[in-house]
């Protein structure tokens, strides 16, 4: 009974060990994606490998390269904030001047290279759902 007693503390604690190691020892750089403000990023002297970042298209800055058309260079903004984003991926359908966006990617030089592109537009299926008598 007393070895019982004792597996069973030493598995409980052997658990415990584990979970704190996890949550709070060990940090897996390739797992989490930092959201950052354009204003933050202006102030980074390093680069920074895994970004993510909302905002809205800037007008009249989107510029497709017309050799190859999946190429674009635009600028994201938030409030009076920008930075330049290069993107060279096929962009959503909603891609446009003032659109909200969610980028994720790198950042360097005052540069965003991103690696996807995401359109946000909630708006667009709100009339669908408007008419829908209740059951």
């Amino acid at each position: 009974m007393n070895k019982v007693y004792t597996s069973l503390i030493l598995v409980f604690g052997l658990v415990v060990l584990w979970t704190i190691y996890l949550t709070n020892v060990k940090e897996d750089k390739n797992l989490t994606v930092r959201y950052y403000t354009i204003k933050e990023l202006t102030m980074e002297e390093k680069s920074i490998n895994k970004i993510k970042i909302g905002g809205l298209v800037k007008p009249n800055s989107i510029d497709i390269n017309e050799s190859n058309r999946l190429e674009v260079w635009f600028y994201v903004y938030q409030g009076e904030d920008s930075l330049k984003v290069y993107y060279n991926g096929t962009r959503p359908d909603l891609f446009k001047d003032d659109a909200e966006i969610v980028i994720s990617g790198k950042f360097e030089n005052n540069l965003i290279t991103a690696t996807e592109l995401q359109t946000k537009c909630a708006s667009r299926y709100e009339g669908d759902l408007k008419n829908i008598n209740s059951i």
